[in-house]
């Protein structure tokens, strides 16, 4: 595996010309399907199935992917390397963090958190048998002040036959790369892609750094803030049918990434003559009003359906409490063609939510909306302390603890 110098710098120059296929997309009617709002019966989109993973922990930041014959399961707190029933085998890494849960003005549970070393993005490459991912956290080294970015490579075999989990005092192979604020991230077979932060570029990279390709996915201008600014959109990055895929912010097309100088339009949002801010209006000020704009908040593909959240209007605490911004959760069936809406959502304080999916277990009603997927179905992570609120008679409510972590997919 390779090790870097502090002043090591990659190889010069962009080894590929970008090729992006546009057409072919299958496009989704954002206004019909606003308009077509329909209310779901309990498990009309699947069932849930339970999987209380023996890992306890906050479970913040969450991310799940297949890995040799089980689960790397990443959050905040490092990562760890589950069995194919999603029973937790070994703590691989954990990160130099601070959390701790906190009561919210509102009643709901928020988490004060210090990141002090992390490793983040943590993906797997099955060609080298290797994980990378972005390492950040203030410079330990004696005598030297102020932040380090790194992409950090860990090798699979030993790191899984290692008798206690690594941490950030151990990485033997870092890159040093710039600070990645707002850079979103993922492993690549040989390398990584990254975007470039406010704007609408994305790069392939080489397992030493060598720029393989650089894409320019739209004309926008470039949302480098110079001030307080507001984060609008989020670019949404992810694996479906192992192929990895990527929807930039304040962009309405998913890519699938065919090979290191290739990109492949899947899915294309059609707004019509709805509004869509660009990511320069949205950071420029925060007088530009983004009343009236539609902003896509999250993305999940799963084998039958896409799951979209989009508000109206500017979303924020603030504005769900004075009723300012709708929110709208929107269901695309592969299958089927279906494209609609569920109805509006309010939480018991009558401020506006996104409408979560029915699901009925062993005769009792609860609603769920995933945050992540789990081999190409939705998914959702959570305490056992939450499973024992909203299923207190389920039997494995009765036996899991309350810090334990549980994997609930829509199967």
């Amino acid at each position: 595996m390779d090790t870097f110098a502090a002043d090591y710098r990659p190889t010069a120059g962009i080894k590929y010309q970008p090729t992006i296929i546009r057409a072919g997309a299958k496009v989704l009617n954002v206004p019909a399907a606003l308009k077509n709002v329909r209310p779901l019966e309990p498990n009309a989109l699947g069932t849930l199935s339970f999987h209380p993973t023996g890992y306890e922990g906050y479970g913040l930041g969450a991310e799940l992917r297949p890995v040799d014959d089980g689960w790397l399961l990443t959050d905040y707190e490092g990562f760890c390397l589950l069995d194919k029933d999603m029973k937790l085998r070994k703590v691989l890494f954990r990160n130099d963090v601070e959390i701790s849960e906190m009561k919210m003005g509102n009643g709901q549970t928020g988490y004060s958190m210090r990141m002090n070393r992390t490793l983040r993005s943590v993906g797997y490459d099955p060609s080298v048998r290797q994980l990378r991912g972005l390492y950040g956290g203030k410079t330990m080294q004696e005598g030297q002040h102020g932040y380090e970015c790194a992409i950090a490579a860990l090798p699979w075999d030993i790191l899984v036959e290692a008798a206690e989990p690594w941490t950030p005092d151990y990485l033997p192979s870092k890159l040093p790369i710039a600070r990645t604020q707002g850079n979103a991230f993922a492993v690549t077979e040989g390398g990584w892609l990254m975007t470039e932060a406010f704007s609408s570029r994305l790069y392939t990279f080489g397992q030493k750094g060598d720029t393989l390709c650089r894409f320019t996915v739209n004309d926008a201008e470039d949302y480098v803030p110079t001030s307080t600014y507001r984060s609008g959109e989020n670019t949404a990055v992810y694996h479906y049918d192992g192929k990895l895929r990527l929807l930039m912010a304040y962009d309405d097309t998913v890519y699938e990434l065919a090979d290191a100088s290739t990109l492949k339009a899947v899915w294309r949002l059609d707004f019509g003559t709805l509004k869509r801010p660009t990511g320069k209006y949205v950071t420029g000020s925060l007088n530009n009003s983004l009343d009236g704009y539609y902003l896509v908040d999250s993305w999940i593909e799963t084998t039958r359906h896409l799951l979209i959240q989009l508000s109206y209007g500017y979303d924020s605490p603030n504005a769900r409490s004075q009723g300012k911004v709708t929110l709208y959760t929107l269901i695309y069936d592969k299958r089927t063609g279906d494209f609609f809406s569920l109805p509006g959502q309010t939480d018991k304080e009558g401020r506006y939510t996104y409408a979560n999916l029915p699901f009925r277990v062993e005769g009792k009603d609860i609603s769920l909306l995933p945050s992540l997927t789990a081999g190409d179905q939705a998914a959702i992570l959570f305490k056992g302390k939450r499973l024992k609120e909203m299923l207190p008679d389920l039997p494995l409510s009765k036996q899991i603890k309350e810090e334990e972590l549980v994997i609930v997919r829509m199967e």
